[in-house]
């Protein structure tokens, strides 16, 4: 009896192994699953997005058009051209829409100017502090060529410096300045951003009427 009695307890942990292996086998397996499903979930989620966003942009209707637009009619020069007007009409306007439509997730201003956050984040935030010292800025875009996968665009802003910039109050000045912009675009969006505005003109009108 006493032999009997050994040779269980001797062979009890070999049935134990074998019961916790499978069920951690058995566990494994579901939390294996949970993730893949919630994978699949966020995956869907996130292809909901992109087309909600694909929707949303091919609704966004240019506010500007180029006075004169030389391109080498490519089969992607549309596509680029109506990138480069949908980010001139955000200038134009300051809707946020059109800059969202314009850029790419992964936009990169290549000349990016002192102070000013990377990506999508910075034209939002300078369109929106300039705004606050011009109110009725406006963008017309004089020229537009178009080679390859780039666009370079002549934009001229016009308004009345009627608000606030930094610490100097408006009196009406007219801001009438021009800036140039060089654009890769790739897929419809524009990826990286070469620009290059006349401050000295600006900062000269900012300062008119201020002057004793």
């Amino acid at each position: 009896m006493d032999r009997v009695n050994t040779l269980y307890v001797q062979r009890l942990p070999a049935w134990l192994s074998l019961s916790l292996w499978f069920s951690g086998f058995i566990g494994i397996a579901i939390v294996g699953f949970s993730l893949a499903s919630l994978s699949m979930d966020a995956l869907a989620a996130q292809g909901a997005t992109t087309q909600d966003s694909a929707k949303v942009r091919a609704t966004l209707v240019p506010k500007v058009a180029a006075m004169e637009t030389i391109s080498d009619e490519s089969p992607q020069a549309l596509a680029i051209a109506r990138a480069a007007l949908l980010y001139a009409s955000f200038w134009h306007t300051g809707d946020a829409s059109f800059a969202h439509g314009a850029l790419a997730t992964g936009f990169i201003d290549r000349t990016l100017p002192a102070g000013r956050a990377q990506g999508i984040t910075g034209p939002l935030e300078a369109s929106k502090a300039f705004r606050a010292a011009v109110p009725d800025l406006s963008v017309s875009v004089e020229h537009l060529l178009v080679v390859g996968d780039r666009a370079v665009v002549r934009l001229r802003f016009n308004g009345r410096f009627t608000g606030v910039f930094g610490e100097q109050k408006g009196q009406g000045q007219k801001i009438d300045f021009r800036a140039v912009d060089m654009y890769r675009v790739r897929d419809g969006f524009i990826t990286d951003n070469w620009h290059l505005e006349d401050y000295q003109t600006l900062f000269s009108q900012l300062a008119a009427g201020t002057q004793s």
